[in-house]
């Protein structure tokens, strides 16, 4: 049964380093990635993100969390990290707050994100796929799903104005899901190294031995990962270089010739 009723947070004002009043504040929003962590969106859809910025399309990046619970680096050296990788999209970012590792489908997460929509009013939402192995991602997925479509229920307790992004796109990772579309984003693919990149802590790099502890992430064959998986979805669409996401629904084309273009240019 859907329960409208606010959940205890919602008399609190969200703090300035949650969630900041931009200047496109109120105006709609093409592009929205909501990922568990600083670093998730880009890893799964820098190269998408930075192609609809080139094509005037604005957009939001929402972490849940702030990765503060990370086995490298620490929250406030990967809110920096955040904010350079943001600048480098052309994307503005936010934080709800919300407890890493411990992330949990709940109302209080839900109404945070309720309101952040709500606020920037995106038209679709890029996040995470319900079967990624990181538990913060899976639930990440089901947060999104449920709080995308509260937003739009007029009578919901919530702050501003109702609002229902129009699709959902779950981003595939190194999973056994079947895309429903892949982007092209080959002419994309070295700016999207370079915004990967802006999280010395997270990834292999020269500088990264000053970072303490051993992950997936900080190896050299994670990134090599990152781009074979890439280059697999992109011999798929015949490019160099593509990003993979699954919806719900079939995802309609608009100009069935613009599928037409050379392959392999």
């Amino acid at each position: 049964m859907l329960m409208t009723s606010q959940p205890a947070w919602a008399n609190q004002r969200l703090s300035l380093r949650v969630l900041k009043r931009g200047p496109l504040m109120g105006h709609e929003r093409y592009v929205y990635a909501v990922a568990a962590h600083p670093d998730d969106a880009e890893i799964f859809g820098g190269g998408t993100f930075l192609k609809l910025r080139a094509l005037g399309k604005r957009g939001v990046l929402v972490d849940l969390t702030d990765g503060g619970s990370g086995t490298r680096g620490s929250a406030s050296i990967r809110a920096k990290e955040a904010a350079k990788a943001a600048k480098a999209l052309g994307m503005e970012r936010v934080c709800l707050g919300e407890p890493d590792g411990k992330l949990q489908n709940t109302l209080d997460a839900q109404w945070k994100l309720i309101e952040a929509i709500r606020r920037f009013r995106p038209r679709i939402i890029f996040t995470h796929h319900f079967s990624e192995e990181h538990s913060d991602h899976g639930v990440t997925a089901q947060i999104v799903k449920e709080a995308a479509f509260r937003a739009g229920i007029s009578r919901l307790d919530c702050k501003g104005e109702p609002w229902r992004p129009k699709r959902l796109f779950y981003a595939v990772g190194a999973t056994s899901v079947i895309p429903s579309f892949c982007v092209d984003v080959t002419p994309y693919w070295e700016s999207k190294q370079r915004v990967i990149r802006c999280y010395e802590s997270q990834f292999h790099n020269p500088n990264a031995g000053k970072y303490k502890g051993t992950t997936d992430l900080a190896k050299p064959a994670f990134l090599e990962a990152l781009e074979a998986r890439s280059r697999f979805w992109g011999a798929r669409i015949k490019r160099r270089y593509a990003e993979a996401f699954w919806c719900e629904e079939l995802a309609e084309v608009a100009d069935p010739t613009a599928l037409g273009e050379e392959r392999f240019p």
